[in-house]
């Protein structure tokens, strides 16, 4: 009785759905094993009928929203627009919101764009990212929107909605987006100074790990200090970005997908900008070893060794060639380091 009471309350105070721990039914679970073997066999209409009559039979509220999700994305597909633009709606209305409110609210917007709805796609498009920044479709939903208005209303409307947008969503997870967003523009109009402020904004105020934009940023500062010449300060950009991987910070921390590039660019930097082959060895030799499970890793250990050789450092070149080969499975680099190997090393 007590628990009963507990979901009772949450049920009228938070606006939780009060089926939420309920168990799913016999009847919910054929229907979706039948609608999934349908889908699989590319029987859409069967399928379409399968998970309506699981949302018929769906005890709570997400298996609901579940079942009819699935079948409006396969009317969809099946170009019933009119169908899945009702469907979606409907799971989009419903409150309190569940785990597939905002998706619904995105597909909503992607059948007006198709269907010529302009002003009401960008209105339910400005809808997910006022009230929903922080979910994943948000940041989608965003780029739509600026890339829209950019491309209809000019670069300074655009600018104007990002800056009033700043205000809004700032603290949240979309709001390096809209920094990112207002960067690029300032780039596109030769803003250089300004767009730099807004990349620096967003290494301070969404550092890693829960900055979405972290490594983006800290390429895009690179390549703006290189296009104004300048290696050292390119490199001091690339190395902020690794500090956080290279200090093991925080316990348990992951390597964003743009480290290891980071780290054999900074080796080609030095080799290729200030023309300093021992940093450029030791920044090559860093890279390969911080990042065991890179792609570049064997890259990094030939491009080494052909810099040494070319720099008449041979016995030197030709380890860093052999490490190479005796470590890394067949790829383009290691079939480079053969053939510089045997012209240069026998």
């Amino acid at each position: 009785m007590r628990w009963q009471t507990i979901a009772v309350a949450c049920a009228l105070l938070s606006g939780c759905p009060p089926t939420l721990s309920s168990e799913r039914g016999d009847r919910y679970l054929s229907a979706m094993a039948a609608a999934d073997r349908d889908h699989v066999a590319g029987r859409d209409d069967a399928a379409i009928a399968d998970w309506r009559e699981a949302a018929g039979a769906a005890e709570r509220r997400v298996d609901r929203d579940e079942a009819e999700h699935r079948a409006a994305l396969s009317l969809r597909r099946e170009g019933r627009l009119d169908e899945a633009l009702a469907a979606f709606s409907a799971i989009a209305a419903r409150r309190p919101i569940s785990r597939r409110t905002v998706r619904a609210m995105w597909e909503v917007t992607r059948i007006q764009m198709e269907r010529g709805e302009r002003d009401e796609a960008l209105d339910g498009l400005r809808a997910i990212v006022l009230e929903h920044p922080d979910d994943g479709q948000a940041s989608r939903a965003l780029r739509t929107l600026v890339a829209e208005v950019r491309a209809h209303e000019g670069d300074d409307v655009a600018a104007a909605y990002l800056t009033d947008l700043d205000t809004h969503v700032r603290t949240t997870d979309l709001g390096d987006d809209v920094l990112t967003d207002l960067a690029q523009i300032d780039r596109d109009h030769g803003r250089r100074e300004q767009a730099r402020a807004l990349y620096e904004r967003i290494a301070l105020e969404h550092p890693y790990p829960r900055g979405q934009r972290w490594d983006d940023t800290f390429m895009r500062l690179a390549d703006m200090a290189e296009e104004d010449g300048d290696h050292e300060a390119a490199i001091r950009y690339l190395e902020r970005m690794i500090d956080p991987h290279a200090l093991g910070l925080p316990p348990g921390s992951y390597t964003l997908p743009q480290m290891p590039d980071a780290g054999i660019r900074i080796a080609r930097i030095l080799r290729d900008g200030l023309h300093d082959v021992d940093r450029a060895a030791a920044a090559f030799q860093r890279m390969h070893d911080a990042f065991p499970t890179s792609l570049l890793r064997d890259d990094a250990l030939v491009e080494e060794g052909e810099m040494l050789l070319d720099a008449g450092r041979r016995d030197e070149g030709c380890r860093a060639l052999a490490q190479a080969i005796s470590e890394t499975e067949e790829s383009a680099a290691v079939t480079r380091a053969r053939a510089r190997r045997d012209a240069d090393c026998r």
